[in-house]
């Protein structure tokens, strides 16, 4: 073999060796711009999903300060999702079934959810169609004017029943009116509305046990006005309270009491 082909072959093979390198470090690079894209790919997808999810959570928190019958309109529609979710998944025979009952739980407190809203819905009616001396005066024609810019409706606290009784007072009179008497019931039910019992726990048990449940308190010298006593209808328990919000300022206290 001639002596140029021994001395051009090491040259051949460091030529051939730099071409694979940089082969292969194109390669590399590819690989890594096609990772780099996949990833921004899916930060895309996840910021997407993101601002879709902030955009409906608003939403749903701007319904659900809003009047009843908007919040009512949004529980049934998501009772409704509930719904063909768990027809849907009770189809699936490989569905969890930990997440299906998860689902039915979730729909329950949902219909709880709606139904308090319907009897709070019920309380305003009422108080609507409530009319004092024959009608408004003219104070209150121009407050009815004047509507408030924000309505909600929040959960304040819970109120637990052991007598299977609540009662409506000021916080003042107890130390000043309150009656240490012993408790004996007098069933009286042909009694009138306008009666009124003693402010102590005598008079409240004897003003819900009679008539309607429900009865007036008086002060010390014998007129109302020292509370108001009325049954629970699931009797003793914890009961949620509610308040609704005319821009801030609570106007009305709704307690489901059944």
């Amino acid at each position: 073999m001639p002596e140029w082909v021994n001395e051009w072959v090491p040259v051949l093979q460091l030529v051939l060796n730099a071409g694979a390198l940089i082969g292969g470090a194109v390669i590399w690079k590819l690989y890594v711009d096609n990772l780099k894209a996949a990833s921004a790919v899916k930060d895309a997808t996840i910021q997407s999903v993101e601002k879709s999810r902030d955009h409906w959570r608003e939403k749903a928190e701007e319904l659900e300060k809003r009047s009843p019958e908007v919040v009512e309109k949004s529980l049934a529609e998501r009772i409704q999702i509930r719904d063909a979710e768990i027809t849907r998944f009770k189809a699936d025979r490989e569905f969890d079934k930990i997440a299906l009952r998860t689902l039915e739980i979730d729909k329950a407190e949902l219909e709880q959810d709606l139904f308090r809203t319907r009897g709070f819905r019920a309380m305003l009616a009422l108080e609507d169609g409530y009319e004092d001396n024959g009608g408004p005066n003219d104070e209150t024609a121009l407050l009815l004017e004047e509507s408030p810019k924000s309505i909600e409706v929040v959960y304040i606290g819970e109120v637990g029943v052991d007598s299977g009784q609540l009662m409506v007072t000021d916080p003042c009179y107890i130390d000043q009116e309150w009656k240490r008497e012993s408790f004996a019931i007098v069933r009286a039910p042909d009694r009138s509305d306008d009666t009124v019992y003693p402010y102590s726990y005598n008079g409240a048990c004897n003003a819900t046990l009679n008539g309607g449940g429900h009865g007036q308190l008086g002060y010390a010298l014998g007129h109302a006005g020292a509370g108001v006593a009325f049954q629970t209808a699931w009797g003793d328990g914890g009961y949620p309270v509610f308040a609704e919000k005319h821009d801030g300022r609570i106007v009305r206290v709704y307690v489901n009491v059944g």
